[in-house]
């Protein structure tokens, strides 16, 4: 894909790689995505690697006991317009690690955020984790996952952990072009770091993976901040007519 599209504001994307080890298949696989999507727009990009922060997360049972460095990748997470995320497959889901990664993200700073699902296996049998696994993740959040993830497998790629396979730059491709309108629409291209920065702020301060969190019904995002914004898009006020 090389139709550049060159924006006035960079698309601020997030990339999370879950992969424990460096070089691993993960994160070659989410910088493939991050290679396609820079050759289509204007982005700018904060990569999260679990290779090197993981070590950083595992005694840690409250956001305020996390080193600043892993406290300012949740911050970026939560300023996203967008993410890429990708895992390999441990025991038919993602790694432990991944997920206490997000554990710590404020569940109210996600919505409406498009994420691009990606995962690496040992085999075809895995495939099914981005429906099963992670699309169920980032519902929770109330993000926007995009329609078309990319799964790889190992014989995708080369024993120097490059991708190999046409048939997956192909997928990556389709995906990345399935995003594009979605991505390009975004309102909220670099407002969302003011927007969830309280948000931010309070969960470096309270947020714990054991603590129970009241939830509004309705969240609001970024483009969408009330009941009353949304309802205002979908039914137009009507002015009440003139009394003679």
């Amino acid at each position: 894909m090389s139709n550049h599209n060159t924006l006035s504001t960079p698309l601020n994307i997030v990339a999370v790689s879950g992969g424990l080890n460096s070089p691993s298949k993960t994160e070659s696989l989410v910088q493939a995505i991050l290679d396609e999507l820079s050759e289509a727009i204007n982005i700018k990009v904060h990569f999260v690697k679990l290779s090197e922060i993981g070590p950083l997360l595992g005694g840690a049972f409250y956001r305020n006991q996390l080193p600043q460095r892993v406290q300012d990748d949740l911050a970026a997470v939560e300023a996203a317009d967008a993410l890429i995320v990708g895992t390999p497959v441990y025991r038919a889901s993602f790694t432990g690690l991944f997920k206490h990664f997000f554990d710590f993200v404020e569940q109210t700073a996600l919505v409406d955020v498009p994420v691009l699902l990606a995962a690496s296996g040992g085999s075809d049998r895995h495939a099914l984790v981005l429906e099963h696994q992670l699309r169920p993740l980032f519902s929770f959040f109330q993000a926007q996952t995009l329609p078309i993830g990319v799964y790889a497998t190992d014989k995708d790629f080369t024993p120097a952990y490059t991708i190999h396979s046409e048939l997956l730059r192909d997928r990556i491709t389709l995906a990345v072009a399935r995003a594009l309108p979605i991505l390009e629409w975004a309102p909220a291209k670099g407002q969302r770091a003011e927007v969830v920065k309280e948000k931010t702020q309070l969960a470096n301060q309270n947020l714990g993976i054991n603590t129970q969190i009241e939830q509004d019904d309705v969240l609001p995002s970024a483009a969408v901040p009330n009941l009353d914004a949304a309802e205002s898009r979908l039914h137009q006020k009507k002015a009440k007519p003139q009394v003679a």
